[in-house]
Formats: structure tokens, C-alpha cells, sequence
């Protein structure tokens, strides 16, 4: 019996493209313009089962039509592809199709070819996306069933490891959407106690009122900042300071508050105004409250500070540091106008517990009109930058303020913080910064 006899033999159950009632199939795409060899393929894996799975044919007897199935089928396992068909090259530009305008990778392809010499094997390979080349005179049984079988194991695993791939692409996703939604709240949690810092420090328009001339550079480092300025006027007493906590972001700015509320207690309740006693019931403050006793086990955590009190009529202003300076800029009497730095010296101890704890000095200085004063933390000096990427350093900060000490406070607050950002470039900020300046 011919082939053609085989395939009007067969019955219309046998060569319709039929479903089965079985859920899931291996689809596999049948191209060739020959009926019979739909015949034969399919008679071939009349049995077939790989993985629970049996298969489900579609057939095509050109590759204008294939396309037509493939853009309705995109789940195709498998194509056995003739190359010849309306053209000479039909089916290695069907390849074509799937591989670059369909994008599809994983869908495996067997070549059917009875005119190998119009397709070698070794260049139709080297050249395109294909997973296996047969001649139509290797078309027996064995065959088939191994080539078909072959290649479905192949997708399988393909699409087995696609969906592996895609299920943590997917957990990735989810995961990082957990990550930003946590990351958010956060930092509205920290904007929310960015404000309650914010409101705690002195306004721009409340130091207005008791001194008129200054400016205040402040940059935290994370939302909320470890430094922070404090100013009151008692009487005629005008008392500053400027104060930088251990660590900066959250923790820092836990220390800041508690110091705010030390420094409201000390000065403006009990009104010490002697910045030397006010340094030294400050620190027995902090100790009480963060339970520090010395040993290794409890808070170490402190504050830095410059703190000057400032008499507004005799201008006589006492001071005394942790470990933080004050600067004083005074022209000089001499023709040459020139100006000399004086820097007030700090004790060289923290507000909290020290090894070698000893009493705070309080210095005291005649001031003079246009005096210029500076107090700053170390987060401008200490910043990396400029073409060696080092420290700012403080001879280079000195330098700074006696070339813009004449000019007015906002101008100089707009220099130093250019100069800053300048510095800095595309480095991190290191700490919290502040600066400020009050002239006489």
C-alpha cells in the first residue's frame, strides 16, 4: 500500500487535530507539504507518552500557514520542520521567524529534509537555531520516536528551568517591593521625627529677635542629625551653643534631644548662665540618665560642645568647650587690615564618662564690635573630597573663614556651603555638619 493509500486508509479520528481529554499534551507542529509524511510521523507516536503526557498534532503544509499556527500557539514543544516547501528556503525562514520575530528560544526544532543538497547540514547548524537535522530517508519508526522523545526532554527541562527562573525573578520582585514598602516607612518615620527635631531647635526668626547678624549652617548627614545649635537670651545674657552627639541619623539625634531638654533645664530653668558649671551639671545629667557607671558594658555615648555666653552690654562673654572650639576673628589695629584667627581652646574631655573626668574651665574675653564668632562641629573639616579625595582638614577651614570674614552672615553661610559641596563632589557626607557665625 502506498502512502497515499495509508493516509486515505486512515480513519478522520486518526488525522483531525483533535483534544483529547487529557488536561495537559505535548504540542507538536508538523510542516511539510507532503501528506504522508503527516502519515507517517504521527502513525509513528500513535502511543506516545513522556511524562504522564500524550500528544496533540497540529499540522501544516507550508510554512505561511505554520506561521498562522504559531502566532495562535505559542506553547508549540516541538516543530518537525521540511525545508522545502513553497520556496526553497521556506523552512529555514520559518526558523527565522520563530527565532528573531517571535522570540522564541525555547521551542525545539527538528529539520525534515529529501533535498539535503539544497540545505548541507553542517552550515544550516552553524547558521541557524536548530536542534536536530534529518533526511526523510532516516523517516522509520525508531527514528521518530527517539527524535521526538529527545527533543521533548529537552524543552521540558528548558521550560522546567524557565519556570525556576521565572517563580525567583517573581520572589525577587515581590521581595523587593517588601523591601521599599519597609524602606518607606522608615524614612516617614524619621521624616516625622525629622519635624519634632526641627521644631525643638531655634527658629530662624526667634534668633532674629535677640541677635540679628549670623547665620547657621546646618546639614545633617541622615534626615536627622547627632548635631545641633542652641541659643537663648536670659536677661542680658545671650547663651550659644553648638553641640555634636555621638554618632548621627537616629541615635544621634536621640542624644541631640536629650541635650536640647539638658541644656533647657540647666540654663533657662535653674538660669546658670556660667558656661564652665553649666559643662559640668550637664555631664552629671547625662550620666544619670544613660546609667553610665564606666564599665565596658554601658552607654559610653556623649556630646561635644562650645558653649559662650555673651553679656549684651559690657560684650565681656565667658566660654568653655568639650572638646569643641570657638573661634574668634578680630581685625587688627595695624594699617595693613589684616585680621587674626584667635581659636578659645576647649578641655580636652566629652559631656559624659571619661577616664580622666576633671572640672570644666570657664574662660572668660573681652569682646569688641564686629568681633566674628565661629562654632562648628567636626563634619566640615573631616569631610573627604577635592582631587586627592582627603580630609578638608582645619588649616584649610581657617583659611576659609579669614577670607569671607568681612563679608556679610548670609554671604558667608552661602560660601562655606558651596565651598562644602564643592569639596565634597560625588563622596558621601561623612557626618552631620555645622557651622555657625555670629558677628558682634
Amino acid at each position: 500500500m502506498g502512502n497515499d493509500n495509508i493516509f486515505n486508509h486512515l480513519s478522520d479520528s486518526k488525522i483531525k487535530d483533535e483534544i483529547t481529554e487529557q488536561k495537559e499534551q505535548w504540542k507538536v507542529l508538523i510542516v511539510d507539504d507532503e501528506k504522508a509524511i503527516h502519515t507517517v510521523i504521527r502513525l509513528a507516536l500513535d502511543d506516545f507518552i513522556f511524562k504522564g503526557k500524550n500528544i496533540q498534532f497540529f499540522v501544516a503544509d507550508s510554512a505561511t500557514n505554520a506561521k498562522k499556527i504559531l502566532k495562535q500557539q505559542s506553547d508549540i514543544a516541538l516543530i518537525l520542520l521540511d525545508v522545502v516547501m513553497e520556496t526553497n528556503t521556506a523552512g529555514l525562514d520559518l526558523v527565522k521567524f520563530i527565532r528573531e520575530e517571535l522570540q522564541n528560544h525555547f521551542i525545539q526544532i527538528v529539520l525534515w529534509t529529501g533535498q539535503p543538497g539544497q540545505a548541507p547540514k553542517r552550515e544550516v547548524i552553524f547558521s541557524y537555531e536548530i536542534n536536530d537535522y534529518k533526511t526523510k530517508i532516516e523517516l522509520n519508526d525508531d527514528n521518530i520516536f527517539t527524535t521526538v522523545l529527545a527533543s521533548l526532554r529537552t524543552y521540558n527541562a528548558i521550560i522546567t528551568l524557565e519556570s525556576f527562573r521565572q517563580s525567583l525573578e517573581q520572589k525577587v520582585i515581590e521581595r523587593t517591593k517588601e523591601v521599599v514598602a519597609q524602606k518607606k516607612k522608615i524614612t516617614d518615620s524619621i521624616l516625622c521625627a525629622q519635624n519634632i527635631q526641627n521644631a525643638i531647635l531655634p527658629s530662624e526668626e526667634s534668633i532674629i529677635k535677640i541677635c540679628n547678624d549670623f547665620f547657621i549652617l546646618f546639614k545633617p548627614k541622615d534626615i536627622v542629625s547627632g548635631d545641633f545649635y542652641w541659643i537663648k537670651k536670659i536677661k542680658n545674657c545671650l547663651v550659644i551653643a553648638a553641640v555634636d552627639c555621638t554618632g548621627h541619623g537616629v541615635p544621634g539625634a536621640f542624644m541631640s534631644m536629650l541635650g536640647v531638654a539638658l541644656l533647657n533645664e540647666i540654663v533657662r530653668k535653674k538660669e546658670i548662665i556660667q558656661p564652665g558649671q553649666v559643662l559640668n551639671d550637664l555631664r552629671e545629667y547625662v550620666k544619670n540618665y544613660l546609667n553610665q557607671t564606666g564599665q565596658k558594658s554601658k552607654s559610653r555615648d556623649g556630646m561635644d560642645m562650645a558653649l559662650c555666653a555673651i553679656d549684651t552690654q559690657s560684650l565681656k562673654m565667658q566660654y568653655a568647650g568639650a572638646n569643641n572650639p570657638v573661634y574668634l576673628i578680630r581685625k587688627s589695629n595695624l594699617k595693613n587690615d589684616t585680621a587674626g584667627l584667635i581659636e578659645l581652646e576647649p578641655d580636652p574631655m566629652p559631656i559624659g564618662i571619661y577616664i580622666k573626668e576633671e572640672q570644666f574651665k570657664n574662660n572668660e574675653i573681652q569682646l569688641k564690635p564686629n568681633d566674628c564668632l565661629y562654632f562648628f562641629s567636626d563634619g566640615f573639616i573631616d569631610q573627604f573630597g577635592g582631587k586627592k579625595n582627603n580630609k578638608f582638614m582645619k588649616a584649610r577651614f581657617n583659611e576659609l573663614l579669614l577670607e569671607i570674614y568681612k563679608k556679610p552672615m548670609p554671604e558667608q553661610k552661602n560660601i562655606l556651603e558651596k565651598t562644602f559641596y564643592d569639596w565634597k563632589g560625588s563622596n558621601f557626607q561623612i557626618d552631620d555638619v555645622l557651622v555657625m557665625g555670629i558677628r558682634i
